[in-house]
């Protein structure tokens, strides 16, 4: 029963670095479940990012952010116009007929626009302004917002605003990667450590049973008294139920892991591991102590957490910018040009004429106006207050994580020596028992005593793993967004 304490390969570091791809974990896991080899943890790591459910919706988020991208940018879509109108039954019966092509250029909110119409029917007298030549007259024209619809518009701030929405897509792929990786670690390494606990109530059971015999033909002899095996029974059908309940565990775990394997085929069901497919022991990771000012700094920068918050920011900004220009006078000014064709009709037209007009609006009160701009001016201070303390909250988790890790380092290291003391003095009590110097009752303590004390090593070592998976998610190891707000 005693246990050797092993460094972790480097492979516990495979699923916080970048990217797996999701091919090579299908054929990987899928090999590994039909030749029935030991699960590993890289099996586990790579197959699940290649499947898992919620990362797999994640990432379908950044084709619904790139809709809404096109979409937004739909306000710079070359407009086609046309009418055709004009009087059927009146006095004076004419045909209009206009044509021609809008766009909307974003410069200072801009608009382009040029065209042809023609009138054709009756002569048509000098208050008709639409009135053309013969052959019809071109237009080209310029509309420049020089206060309100200037500086931003909904159309400009509908793009800026779906950009935002695409850029915070990564970040959220990077939340569900680091919360899928943790997952599935604790998962896996909970369900080795069951197996483990599971294999030391089945040797605790094997040294009653090895004893039963024993212990039987010395009552026989007279070298024991009767209740020395009746003792000895009870104690079996006591470690008896110590294995259901740990077989128990054990099945518990490997459903817990199979939401994160990798399934050939999901109509057939989870892929539940069986036990025949756990590794030997649970191995310590051999890592540093971790290192908590380079944890601050990199958390700070590469929780993703946190660039989706400085996106929020970023948006109610978008909001206000908007509001602001919103309050601002309308002052539209437009210039036309103008080129006539054809016969001369009309005395009063020049074939070619060159307009311009400047319009402007004002809300008295601007009680709508002023309104959505303190609301905006709020929010954007609601999204920085959320990001100063979503940066506090951050720091805070990095201490704790860093805490947990150090002091799981420290218990595993105590743990392993108290689990050799045990073992020691339990291999010494059975020594002296076989001899005749001790009596079961000893016996029975000690053994007790040495699986109580190994259970806690591989609960101890399991502890470790966990602190060490919270330790990387803390600090977004793995990750590499770019600055995080």
């Amino acid at each position: 029963m005693t246990v050797t304490r092993r460094a972790v390969v480097g492979a516990t570091l495979v699923a916080w670095a970048a990217f797996v791809p999701a091919s090579l974990g299908a054929q990987d896991a899928g090999l590994a479940a039909e030749q029935g080899v030991p699960l590993l943890w890289e099996d586990v790591a790579v197959g699940a990012l290649g499947w898992y459910p919620p990362l797999l919706i994640a990432e379908l988020e950044r084709a619904i952010a790139e809709g809404r991208l096109r979409e937004a940018r739909g306000a710079f879509d070359l407009d086609l116009f046309a009418k055709v109108g004009g009087t059927v039954d009146g006095f004076y019966e004419y045909t209009e007929t206009s044509a021609g092509l809008e766009q909307f250029t974003g410069l200072w909110g801009s608009t382009v626009y040029g065209g042809y119409r023609l009138t054709t029917g009756e002569t048509l007298p000098d208050y008709y302004d639409n009135r053309t030549f013969d052959d019809g007259e071109l237009a080209l024209g310029l509309r420049i917002p020089l206060l309100k619809g200037g500086p931003i518009d909904p159309a400009r701030a509908g793009i800026e605003r779906a950009e935002l929405e695409l850029e915070a897509v990564a970040p959220v792929v990077a939340r569900q990667r680091l919360d899928l990786v943790r997952g599935a670690y604790v998962a896996y390494h909970d369900w080795v450590a069951a197996g483990e606990k599971l294999a030391l109530a089945r040797e605790l059971l094997q040294l009653a049973l090895d004893r039963t015999a024993g212990l039987e033909a010395q009552v026989e002899s007279g070298l024991r008294a009767d209740i020395d095996l009746v003792d000895n029974e009870g104690l079996v059908v006591s470690r008896e139920i110590a294995v259901v309940e740990a077989e128990r565990a054990l099945r518990e775990a490997s459903v817990v892991l199979s939401l994160f394997l990798f399934r050939p085929d999901p109509e057939l069901g989870p892929l539940i591991p069986g036990e025949e497919r756990l590794p030997p022991t649970l191995l310590v990771p051999d890592v540093p102590p971790p290192d908590l000012e380079a944890g601050l700094a990199r958390a700070l920068v590469y929780r993703p957490e946190l660039a989706v918050l400085a996106l929020d920011v970023a948006r109610a900004d978008v909001a206000r910018r908007l509001a602001v220009g919103d309050a601002l006078p309308t002052l539209d000014a437009r210039v036309e040009a103008t080129r006539d064709f054809g016969a001369e009709l009309y005395g009063d037209l020049a074939r070619e004429e060159l307009t311009a007009a400047v319009e402007f609006k004002l809300p008295v009160q601007r009680r709508a106006e002023t309104g959505k701009q303190l609301q905006a001016e709020t929010k954007v201070e609601v999204a920085r207050t959320k990001l100063r303390f979503g940066r506090e909250k951050v720091s805070a988790d990095v201490r704790t994580a860093a805490a947990d890790l150090e002091a799981a380092l420290e218990q595993v290291d105590r743990a392993e020596v108290a689990g050799d003391l045990a073992e020691q003095l339990r291999a010494a009590e059975a020594e002296r028992f076989a001899a005749g110097a001790s009596d079961l009752l000893a016996l029975q303590l000690r053994e007790q005593a040495a699986f109580d004390a190994l259970v806690k090593l591989v609960e101890t070592r399991l502890k470790l793993h966990v602190a060490l998976a919270d330790w990387r998610a803390a600090i977004a190891d793995g990750i590499d967004l770019g600055p995080g707000g």
